[in-house]
């Protein structure tokens, strides 16, 4: 299938706390990355942090700046301009603007009709 959920996002407050809350109670292995965020990996990956177990899926922490942040989703497509008009002519709005992140790929963040925010990412070299 085509735009499958590929990753999550959770905003925390401290990663450090966020890490140990998630270790201790779901298992997960959760590396920090200075005071950028915090990798959650939730199932086994191969060595380019891929996950190997069919449906898992690994995500990650950021800097909560509001109390309003929520966790979120990112959703896989191999044209995010696309998909953004897609999103746009079905009634959601763009929240996020496509962004780069360096090597791999692209972001852009959306809402639904109900002003749910999710991610959207294209991997680099996907889009033809």
């Amino acid at each position: 299938m085509k735009n499958k959920v590929v990753f999550f996002e959770i905003p925390a407050s401290n990663f450090e706390h966020a890490k140990a809350f998630y270790e201790r109670v779901f298992d997960w292995k959760v590396e920090l990355s200075a005071d950028e965020g915090a990798m959650a990996y939730t199932t086994p990956v191969d060595k380019d942090q891929n996950p190997i177990e069919p449906g898992g899926i690994n995500g990650g922490f950021y800097k909560r700046k509001s109390t309003h942040d929520q966790p979120s989703f990112g959703v896989e497509t191999g044209d995010i301009d696309r998909t953004l008009a897609a999103i746009e002519k079905a009634g959601g709005k763009v929240i996020t603007p496509k962004h780069s992140i360096g090597e791999w790929g692209f972001m852009a963040d959306f809402a639904d009709p109900d002003g749910n925010v999710m991610a959207l990412w294209e991997k680099s070299g996907s889009h033809n």
